[in-house]
Order: C-alpha cells, then sequence, then structure tokens
C-alpha cells in the first residue's frame, strides 16, 4: 500500500481533532446549544486549508458554494499552518467572511488566544486557527429566541477581546451561562480537555507536516 498523500493526511486530522474539540467541548457542556443539532442534521460544512498561506480570495469558489448550498448552515474554514498570531488571523478571518458577507457572519477562533481569563477567550482555543461562518438567516432565527445565549460571541472580534473586562456587546446572559459552567465543571477539568485535544494535534502533526 503507498503512503497516504500528505495533504490528505493534514485535512483529514484537522477535521478530526476540530470535531475533538466540538464533541468534547462545545457540544458535551452545551457552550453552543445549536452546535450538536447542526451537525445532527447535516447543515455542517467543514474546508481545511492545507496551505502555510493562502489570499482569501483564493477561497471564493469554496465560499460560494456554501452561500449557493441552502443546508449549509454553520461551516468552518480550519488553517493548520496559518502563519501568524491570533491578531493576524483574525484580520484574515475577516476578509473570509467578506467574501459573502450578505450570506454569512464569520468569527475567528485560534488555539493562542492570550489571556485566557475571558470566559470568552478560553472557549475559542480551538485545535487550529479556524473561521466559523453561520448564515444569517440562522443566526436570526437563534438570535430572537429567549433567553439569547452563545450566539452574541458572534458580535465579538478577538482583538477586542481583553482579558480583564469583556466588551459591553456581549450580553449578560452569555457570561452568566459561561461563569456557571466554569463553576459547575471547574476551569481545570476544562483547560485539560482542550490540553489533551492540543497534545494530541501536536503529536499527530508531527509526524505530517514535515512531509508537506
Amino acid at each position: 500500500m503507498s503512503p497516504e498523500n500528505p495533504r490528505a493526511a493534514l485535512t483529514r486530522e484537522a477535521i478530526r481533532l476540530h470535531r475533538r474539540y466540538q464533541a468534547e467541548l462545545i457540544e458535551r457542556f452545551s457552550v453552543c446549544p445549536w452546535a450538536k443539532p447542526a451537525r445532527a442534521d447535516g447543515l455542517v460544512r467543514t474546508h481545511v486549508v492545507v496551505e502555510a498561506s493562502c489570499d482569501p480570495p483564493a477561497l471564493a469558489t469554496v465560499v460560494d458554494g456554501w452561500a449557493s448550498d441552502l443546508r449549509a448552515e454553520v461551516v468552518f474554514v480550519i488553517a493548520p499552518r496559518f502563519d501568524g498570531d491570533a491578531t493576524a488571523f483574525a484580520t484574515w478571518a475577516e476578509a473570509v467572511g467578506e467574501l459573502q458577507s450578505d450570506v454569512f457572519f464569520a468569527a475567528s477562533f485560534h488555539p493562542d488566544v492570550g489571556d485566557t481569563s475571558s470566559a470568552i477567550r478560553f472557549l475559542r482555543q480551538t485545535p487550529d486557527p479556524t473561521v466559523q461562518l453561520v448564515r444569517r438567516t440562522r443566526l436570526e432565527q437563534i438570535r430572537a429566541q429567549d433567553p439569547p445565549h452563545y450566539t452574541d460571541i458572534f458580535e465579538l472580534d478577538l482583538r477586542q477581546l481583553d482579558g480583564r473586562r469583556s466588551p459591553r456587546t456581549v450580553s449578560t446572559s452569555v457570561l452568566a451561562h459561561n461563569e456557571r459552567l466554569f463553576a459547575r465543571e471547574g476551569r481545570a477539568t476544562l483547560q485539560a480537555i482542550i490540553d489533551d485535544i492540543r497534545r494530541d494535534r501536536d503529536e499527530t502533526y508531527s509526524r505530517i507536516l514535515p512531509a508537506l
């Protein structure tokens, strides 16, 4: 059997690691109450950028395809080899979001978000730099629910987050939910999950990246 193409291996493993984060943190602790139903109903799409650098316009075909697919409500662009810090990635993610800004709302997630004393920063520690796009029509439906919840996080830019004082645009219900989560489970428990996924990532990529 011939060895697997390293690009295919990176794509597969980046998706696997992302699914671990979604299942073991986001879904398990109901951080986002609509994450699991969206996945179960086949409304989630994922694309992995295997290059170390990628101009956002190069993703136009992918994002345009999602915009035309009315069942693509939550989509992810994962960039495991992105060459830059969280601030640089937030800028890149914003440019990706602009490709179909009338259809999707974009939010950036990054494994290195600096001071994680903020609940929002803490929960955005994805295995890889990731852009999440949510269809605006779906987001409006979710925001119309009572009480408002995780979706208010989409109002935020990682560059505006402060570890000591969260932006006023975050609803108090979101903050209260996250603080209850930390009080109930303990930050150490949640961080252990994130750290285990990160160890998995480092070990996995150490075998794949040298071949790229």
